[in-house]
């Protein structure tokens, strides 16, 4: 269950700092929120393996 948790936050968080991005500062569409939810899945594996050691 922690796994997953870090998996749905880091999305959450990182695509939502990467929608805050498109809609306030460059006006794009969805290009940084996507960015940012692939940071988000790839800090959520780091941290699995990190702290998990899965």
């Amino acid at each position: 269950m922690t796994a997953v948790s870090y998996l749905i936050a880091g999305i959450l968080v990182w695509g939502g700092i990467g929608w805050l991005v498109d809609h306030y500062v460059f006006e794009t569409e969805g290009i940084f929120a996507g960015i940012g939810a692939v940071l988000g899945v790839a800090g959520g594996v780091y941290l699995i393996v990190r702290r998990l050691g899965a």
